[in-house]
């Protein structure tokens, strides 16, 4: 039931969460303005009253605070093992919800020195690559130019202008229901790129017979599917996290069939490791540039015996 529901429990217990900071100043008014009569008990009260009104304005201040000025800027790497027929290993950056602005903030630079520094020898962005009204090509060269892999760098889509893409990265593959054969260490990597809509048997059909198999999609959605037809690896991402999360509880929100199944992180079934990012941007306006709980991310995976 709770599964079914997530969203309306999870908006609930957030907005229990939001009110609980006013609750004493709410008592507190209660209680001073039935001591109004008495008043050395109101002016007790009325103190009581002041202080917890200003206590609760500092817990919203500071709250609202980190949302939108600390956390949406302090990405994280997150390193990943998986095993695999490779040696040395292979290492494979995974970027997912650039939403890539004509102004680059922080988060962003450091997504770009973090890609200099690792040195991947592959690299897959799982899709919302560019912020949807942003269709400016100069400000998305000017990011997506400076990553690069020896194998290449590949995308999915999402909400993405595929024709401004091409324009802005040339070197950037993005696989629409279509797949690729890598090599690396002398052995063969299939990677694929999946949209919801279109056949997809067919191409799952032909990763059969590499020897490590890579699925991309933007969402979660198709992780169970993958499994079913032997992918090694299904990178995704879409949901944010929640991009607000609740202690106990995690994503208020992901707007992915799968509900909280897989919000965020590392997850198995079977022989497939599923991984959905977090992402590193924020969703558009008017959904609020904010994050708690969920920092921005990248995701690097070493992948050997």
């Amino acid at each position: 039931m709770l599964a079914e529901h997530y969203e309306t429990v999870g908006f609930g217990l957030f907005v229990l969460a939001f009110i609980t900071p006013s609750l004493p100043a709410a008592f507190f008014l209660r209680q001073w303005l039935r001591a109004r009569a008495n008043p050395a008990s109101s002016s007790a009260t009325g103190k009581a009253l002041l202080l917890c009104a200003i206590l609760g304005a500092l817990a919203y201040t500071a709250i609202f605070s980190w949302g939108s000025l600390v956390e949406p800027d302090w990405p994280e790497l997150n390193c990943e093992t998986a095993t695999g027929p490779f040696s040395p290993p292979l290492r494979l950056l995974h970027l997912s919800d650039l939403h890539l602005q004509q102004e680059s903030p922080a988060r962003e630079k450091w997504m770009l020195r973090q890609v200099a520094a690792l040195k991947p020898d592959l690299i897959v962005i799982t899709g919302d690559i560019h912020q949807m009204e942003n269709f400016d090509v100069p400000s998305l060269a000017k990011v997506l130019s400076q990553i690069h892999a020896p194998l290449g760098v590949f995308g999915c889509v999402g909400f993405d202008n595929v024709r401004i893409l091409r324009e802005a990265a040339p070197h950037l593959r993005m696989l629409e229901n279509e797949m690729v054969t890598l090599r690396h260490e002398g052995k063969t990597i299939a990677l694929a790129g999946l949209n919801k809509a279109g056949s997809r048997e067919r191409i799952y059909e032909a990763m059969k017979g590499a020897d490590y198999r890579i699925v991309l999609h933007h969402t979660p959605d198709l992780a169970a599917e993958a499994a079913n037809h032997g992918a090694d690896l299904y990178l995704c991402g879409h949901t944010h996290g929640g991009q607000v999360r609740l202690p106990l509880w995690g994503a208020i929100i992901t707007l992915a069939e799968t509900g909280k199944r897989f919000e965020a992180g590392r997850y198995q079934i079977g022989g497939t490791t599923i991984y959905t990012s977090r992402g590193l941007g924020l969703e558009p306006k008017p959904a609020p540039q904010v994050r708690f709980l969920c920092r921005p991310e990248i995701c690097l995976f070493t992948i050997g015996d």
